[in-house]
């Protein structure tokens, strides 16, 4: 097979499948998987999907979220980078909010030598790791199940959120416009987000190199409304720019 024919046959499967492995491909079409790994960076530079962890994923516009499965994957060394160096930023008997973002699950990994924390939280999985912890106590988030996220949203978690106050809010996001801000595919996940920062005393935005320039459904805040950007990777001068006229402090991951 040509390898134009192989990469029109990877589209068809994404496009019925929505995501695939490099394996698999290398599988069904007999061939290497540097191979396949070049048919996927090909689709990737014509826009037509997201190179993920081991596969990509179907880039369908602005408000197709990609899986859960998919995303707890993706730049997964890069968003235990970021979360490592996040939990600098957090002190014994802090009061903090977590978002239910992939990328702000892995403070969970960091959290185990704070004393006397407590999380609030609409993230069940986050729940599900801070519950070993003994020196977390954990506030879940009540509304309603939003099953792709595993995330509790709504207008009861909206109000939930009210009832408490924070320190800190770390969050992430889908993606970084620069003429909207931080984004999210959900804009159920972007309302509860909104009313953890009204309650929270400092905004902390946890974000990987691959959500910067890139669009997605919903508004969640303009950068002037964070305090803190942690990333992985050095930005381009106008990016730069653009958060230090907002008043962001940028913090590079080590």
């Amino acid at each position: 097979m040509l390898t134009l024919e192989r990469q029109n046959a990877i589209r068809d499967i994404l496009h019925r499948e929505k995501a695939v492995s490099i394996t698999a491909l290398s599988g069904r079409f007999s061939t290497s998987t540097a191979s396949i790994r070049r048919d996927l960076e090909k689709l990737e530079r014509q826009g037509l999907v997201k190179r993920t962890y081991g596969g990509a994923v179907l880039i369908e516009g602005v408000s197709e979220e990609i899986p859960l499965i998919i995303r707890e994957i993706a730049q997964k060394e890069a968003k235990q980078k970021i979360a490592r160096t996040a939990a600098g930023f957090i002190s014994d008997q802090d009061t903090i909010f977590m978002d239910s973002s992939t990328t702000t699950k892995e403070l969970t990994n960091f959290l185990g030598n704070k004393q006397n924390l407590t999380v609030i939280t609409n993230g069940l999985r986050a729940m599900t790791d801070l519950s070993v912890l003994d020196n977390v106590e954990v506030y879940g988030i009540s509304g309603k199940l939003r099953k792709r996220s595993l995330s509790m949203v709504g207008n009861q978690a909206e109000t939930n959120v009210t009832n408490y106050w924070g320190g800190k809010l770390f969050f992430s996001c889908t993606g970084m416009w620069i003429s909207h801000g931080a984004m999210d595919y959900s804009d159920a996940e972007a309302e509860v987000r909104k009313k953890m920062m009204s309650v929270a005393q400092q905004i902390i935005l946890l974000c990987d190199h691959t959500k910067f320039d890139r669009p997605a459904f919903y508004k969640i805040c303009p950068f002037s409304q964070v305090n803190i950007l942690v990333t992985d990777e050095k930005l381009n001068p106008q990016w730069e720019t653009l958060l230090e006229q907002s008043g962001v402090e940028v913090v590079y991951a080590s």
